[in-house]
């Protein structure tokens, strides 16, 4: 081909990613066209890679001509990576074999991978994601695939901006504290079945970044032959977890057990939780979801904590709190309703002074997914005061972290969390919890506060509801605290 046909084979790839961007596709479809554009022009492997919750590390969001072993390789660190969205720079990398940014030079190998170029996406002073193109022959990148591919990039930037606009310059100083995460987007049929997708939604519901099988673990090997690998479902990178579904028959559990007994032996450093059939269909029931979210409490089947002895640890808590708390005047922040019942009864006991605040958070949709968003936030100033966040339960922990993140920002001298409900066997997110009254086990509870449907609120005491009638709709179905 001579030059003046690469200019039109390059020119011609230009116009067809500026077509289609200002189409009415929605932002993953435009990414996905970009990357799949830039990998067939130049002929090579191409992907977009973004920063996950934490800012430390960089997940593929979509890929083209790259094996999917390489992709599940784990996650790329952005520091002892190709570094290019700390230094803003663009990194070329001529040897994956001799470079020592190559994080996985055996993979790398395996995969053919010759040479990477990276190039920072730039948003305003941001750099939340790149573009990354591999060379698979013995070759180096020419300049004119290099001005390609920059021009591509700038692309992406201008369609991340149109799914992610907090991203702007009037919040640079405090996206470049703390990298924003962009939200994944993500197809149904990505998925290997149904019960990955609600989880899916009910990450995005509490708004936890979330990566779908981003690595594949060696468990035994013969000789230089893999026997068994295992690639666990999720990974959450804010709470550094690997999370497993299981919705199989239990007589499998056995099975995945077994692999993450492995995986624990061979890897101490990995966190992996196995979330069962009866866990996951408790935690989905509570957002009227999966085959228990048909059911509808009609009566209290038996009382776990009676008033008498709800009364004696409230003291026992107060008594706690009084001490720790001596001449610091603490600042009590209640969410959403719950808490009224345990708060009114907390503060009345608690010695000396005190200030009480309240926020509130709600449900909206965003696509096909429910998140969460903060409605109310808290009066009075924080900074340099002593707070104390009172809940009424604490389940899988997931939104009191987004809460607990939404007050450290306020740069508070001291956190801490009060609950008189610790449901530990459902936790997802590692809390630390200093004041708890109760610990409760994997059942729902209603009463002193705690409803369903806006109903049991006012009970004195805590019980277990009646699940059995089946006789309402999914659409009686309402949120719980």
């Amino acid at each position: 081909m001579t030059k003046d046909a690469f200019k039109i084979d390059y020119y011609n790839s230009l116009v067809q990613a500026l077509e289609f961007i200002v189409s009415g596709k929605d932002p993953r479809q435009k990414l996905d066209f970009i990357v799949k554009l830039t990998a067939t022009t130049v002929d090579a492997g191409a992907s977009l890679i973004m920063l996950d919750s934490t800012g430390n590390n960089l997940v593929h969001t979509s890929s083209w001509k790259l094996p999917r072993y390489y992709l599940q390789k784990g996650l790329i660190d952005r520091f002892k990576s190709l570094n290019e969205l700390s230094t803003g720079k663009t990194v070329i990398i001529d040897d994956t074999q001799s470079d020592s940014r190559i994080q996985y030079p055996e993979l790398a190998l395996q995969a053919r991978i010759h040479a990477i170029y990276g190039i920072p996406i730039i948003i305003g002073n941001t750099r939340p994601a790149s573009l990354r193109v591999y060379l698979r022959s013995k070759r180096s990148f020419a300049s004119h695939e290099l001005n390609f591919i920059n021009h591509m990039a700038a692309l992406a930037a201008l369609v991340i901006k149109e799914q992610q606009p907090a991203l702007t310059e009037e919040k640079t100083e405090q996206v470049h504290t703390l990298p924003q995460p962009l939200k994944p987007f993500r197809d149904p049929s990505c998925f290997a079945n149904e019960s990955e997708v609600e989880f899916a939604r009910l990450l995005d519901f509490y708004n936890i970044e979330w990566v779908y099988e981003p690595r594949s673990f060696v468990l035994n090997k013969e000789g230089n032959r893999i026997t068994e690998m295992f690639s666990p479902d999720f990974y959450l990178p804010e709470l550094d977890l690997y999370v497993e579904l299981t919705t199989l028959k239990q007589s499998l559990i056995t099975q995945k057990n077994r692999k993450i007994r492995r995986l624990k032996e061979l890897y101490p450093d990995i966190n992996i939780t196995l979330m069962n059939k009866n866990k996951y269909d408790t935690l989905l029931a509570k957002y009227g979801a999966g085959p228990l979210g048909q059911t509808r409490a009609q009566g209290i089947t038996r009382i776990l904590f009676n008033r008498e002895e709800i009364s004696e640890k409230v003291l026992e808590i107060a008594s706690r709190i009084s001490s720790d708390y001596k001449e610091k005047h603490p600042v009590l922040i209640g969410v959403q309703r719950g808490f009224i019942c345990f708060m009114a009864d907390l503060i009345r006991n608690i010695d000396g002074p005190l200030d009480i605040d309240f926020m509130a958070i709600s449900h909206y949709m965003s696509g096909n997914n429910e998140l969460v968003k903060f409605t109310r936030d808290v009066d009075l100033s924080l900074t340099n005061r002593h707070v104390l966040l009172v809940e009424d339960i604490v389940d899988t922990g997931m939104t009191l972290k987004l809460i607990l993140n939404q007050l450290q920002l306020k740069n508070p001298a001291s956190l801490e969390v009060c609950t008189l409900l610790d449901r530990k066997t459902r936790r997802i997110a590692n809390i630390d919890i200093r004041y708890s009254g109760f610990e409760i086990t994997d059942e729902f509870v209603v009463g002193y506060g705690l409803d369903f449907k806006e109903e049991y609120r006012n009970l004195p005491f805590i019980g277990i509801p009646d699940l059995s009638d089946k006789k309402y709709s999914a659409q009686d179905q309402g949120k719980t605290e």
